[in-house]
């Protein structure tokens, strides 16, 4: 199926990550981000009408590729980003991370903390962790004072340490599995649709190559954990996960047997959703599901697959590049519109007179869901 480039610009164009929310929750704007060149990490964080019209800049930042900014909506007005600072010279060390929540109306960044961020908001709280190079870097917020995993509520401003340190810790041992030293340091934090359970990617010794997946109910506080975790993980309800399913063959992570599929939060798998995936996504009424073929040696084509079913109904073709997905690390990240009836991704280019360029895109799905 054909795409069309979210603007017209001459460098590159960059979506966050897979299942990020790309359109405000009243689907009327789109945010992005425009680089200049993939090789260095000034960035511009850009929205737009949804018809395309009215593009306009926000605000610099300095970061990656891989998911760019993570730039997501938080409200209508409200938008979350990611940032690097450096200590002196941009892309000289020391540097530290740091989001930042701005108001696209006004222009008011009503929050900048150093942590790490969180996939998106819900209900218009966005969680977080600290691990210990951001302890005492966030003189404005004192109760920012351990790590752990926190949650902003951004009407008010209240920050909650929901998870420490030690919690994270004991969930682990409680579940059987060894902690390593980087267990703590907790990332894809994403809190469930109600707010009522996070979830978190974290290192364990016992899984070295996919890691494991832990989530802590709020309310009870009972701790849930999947060793070996499938990828990508996303919420599909308030009680299950949707992600990809793949299987390390030794040397290499196989790509033909990997799967979407949905999962209890202790590991159960319950349903197949969807065909061959790395990143993924579903669409809001869980009909639809969109993978990436993002694995090396192939081109990263995104499908697009009826829920149960391995067979895609729509393929969109995107130029095999490894300098450009691997080394530079852009990933095509499909993320669905809140209506469904688009899918947004980012798809690189050939490479032109040494020139690496990616664009950001969306399908119209319409005619075919």
């Amino acid at each position: 199926m054909k795409v069309k480039e979210i603007c017209d610009y001459s460098g590159s164009t960059l979506l966050g990550m897979n299942g990020g929310m790309v359109e405000s929750p009243d689907s009327k704007r789109i945010i992005y981000a425009r680089k200049a060149d993939l090789t260095k990490s000034e960035t511009e964080i850009w929205i737009c009408d949804r018809n395309f019209e009215n593009h306009r800049k926000v605000y610099d930042v300095h970061c990656g590729n891989h998911n760019g900014p993570s730039a997501t909506f938080i409200t209508n007005s409200l938008i979350v980003f990611r940032d690097v600072e450096f200590e002196g010279i941009a892309g000289k060390e020391p540097s530290i991370c740091v989001f930042r929540i701005l108001d696209v109306d006004t222009g008011e960044v009503k929050y900048k903390i150093r942590g790490k961020e969180s996939h998106c908001a819900e209900n218009g709280k966005y969680p977080f962790s600290i691990s210990t190079e951001y302890l005492d870097k966030n003189p404005d917020y004192p109760e920012i004072n351990s790590c752990g995993i926190y949650i902003l509520d951004v009407e008010n401003g209240k920050i909650t340490l929901v998870a420490t340190e030690e919690d994270i810790l004991n969930m682990v041992r409680e579940h059987g599995l060894t902690p390593n030293e980087h267990t703590a340091s907790v990332s894809h934090v994403q809190l469930n649709p109600s707010a009522t359970a996070v979830m978190m990617r974290l290192g364990v010794k016992d899984c070295p190559v996919f890691g494991a997946l832990g989530c802590i109910d709020l309310d009870t506080k009972k701790t849930h954990m999947i060793a070996d975790k499938p990828v990508h993980q996303l919420w599909f309800d308030d009680d299950t996960y949707m992600a990809t399913r793949q299987f390390n063959q030794g040397r290499h992570i196989e790509m033909e047997t990997s799967y979407i599929a949905r999962f209890s939060k202790d590991g159960e798998e319950l349903e197949v959703l969807g065909g061959i995936s790395n990143h993924m996504d579903g669409s809001f009424d869980r009909k639809y599901f969109a993978g990436d073929r993002c694995y090396p040696d192939f081109a990263p084509n995104v499908y697009l697959y009826k829920r149960g079913d391995k067979n895609p109904i729509a393929t969109f073709e995107i130029s095999q590049d490894e300098y450009t997905t691997w080394k530079l690390q852009v990933h095509p990240n499909p993320s669905f519109s809140r209506d469904g009836k688009r899918l947004y991704f980012n798809k690189q280019c050939k490479c032109y007179n040494g020139t690496y360029r990616t664009v950001a895109v969306f399908a119209d799905i319409s005619e075919i869901i």
